[in-house]
């Protein structure tokens, strides 16, 4: 009886096992095929599209990566382009960095008022805020715009930053992990004299940084890879105010089928690699961070 059950939970998992290595394959098929295929020639793609590796060494080439960093034209019917990619690189970043890390010191605050601040409405006003991550994001799209305008941000990096400051979803997630917390550290806490400040910053902090990390990828991921509200803000300003993600899309814009899908695959690659880059610096925190998230302890 012992060895049907324990042959049961071997075949469950093998099981299991199977179908996740399927579902991973399969969304990595297309990541792997951009990646190969952006060290492809043009005239490769177009005489051997069936073939997914370069069809011989004489295919295999870097010219989509040094046409990309180089300050020329990519279509010859707009002639005497350049495009700054290391100005749109930097932009990037500073978006999606700055916007990140702000948005995270006030839905850290927010959340710790939620949890360990005992205020008049507290929970009607937290569930109002979770109400509004019904409403969709296009609704706002015109008011942020004015929002922006009146306050001098329009064709501007500060632009891009300032509306991410107020995102519902991190404080759901960070409040839902301070909840793990005891209430009792925090009372011992103020009995010793400590204030909210010095609570917040000594001991919910490095007890909540998991959640904080889970939310900054996710907050990082969102601003590196916006792309429509990137085009509204600095899409008719000068081109070294863009953005990476919306400086590639106009590149791939411009790629007429199998003529530049070499260097269409090259900006997507090079759009990836940040964004690769975060994850695997961050993985073990996100895993804990969303394992614990929502625990009570």
């Amino acid at each position: 009886m012992l060895r049907s059950s324990s042959n049961g939970k071997k075949t469950s998992k093998t099981v299991a096992f199977v179908s996740l290595l399927i579902i991973s394959i399969l969304f990595l098929l297309p990541v792997i095929w951009g990646v190969v295929g952006s060290f492809r020639s043009s005239e490769d793609f177009f005489n051997h599209p069936e073939s997914f590796f370069p069809s011989s060494w004489d295919a295999f080439t870097f010219d989509g990566y040094a046409e990309l960093f180089s300050k020329t034209e990519f279509v010859s019917s707009r002639a005497n382009e350049w495009y700054p990619i290391w100005n749109w690189l930097v932009n990037s970043l500073i978006v999606s960095v700055g916007g990140t890390l702000i948005y995270l010191l006030i839905a850290s605050l927010a959340a710790y008022a939620f949890v360990f601040l005992e205020f008049k409405w507290a929970n009607r006003i937290f569930y109002f805020l979770i109400c509004t991550m019904t409403i969709p994001g296009i609704v706002s799209t015109t008011p942020q715009l004015i929002n922006m305008n009146l306050l001098g941000a329009y064709k501007s990096l500060a632009g891009l930053i300032i509306p991410s400051f107020g995102g519902v979803y991190g404080v759901f997630l960070i409040r839902q992990f301070f909840l793990s917390i005891p209430k009792d550290l925090i009372e011992n806490a103020r009995m010793d004299g400590a204030g909210n400040l010095r609570i917040f910053l000594k001991i919910v902090l490095p007890l909540g940084k998991s959640a904080l990390f889970v939310q900054g990828l996710f907050g990082f991921m969102g601003a590196w890879n916006d792309v429509q509200w990137a085009q509204l803000i600095v899409g008719s300003a000068p081109r070294s105010t863009w953005t990476l993600a919306y400086g590639l899309k106009v590149i791939s814009d411009q790629c007429e089928a199998y003529e530049s899908i070499t260097l269409a695959l090259a900006s997507a690659v090079i759009a990836m690699i940040p964004i690769f880059i975060v994850y695997l610096v961050t993985q073990s925190k996100i895993i804990e961070g969303v394992a614990n998230t929502g625990i009570k302890r």
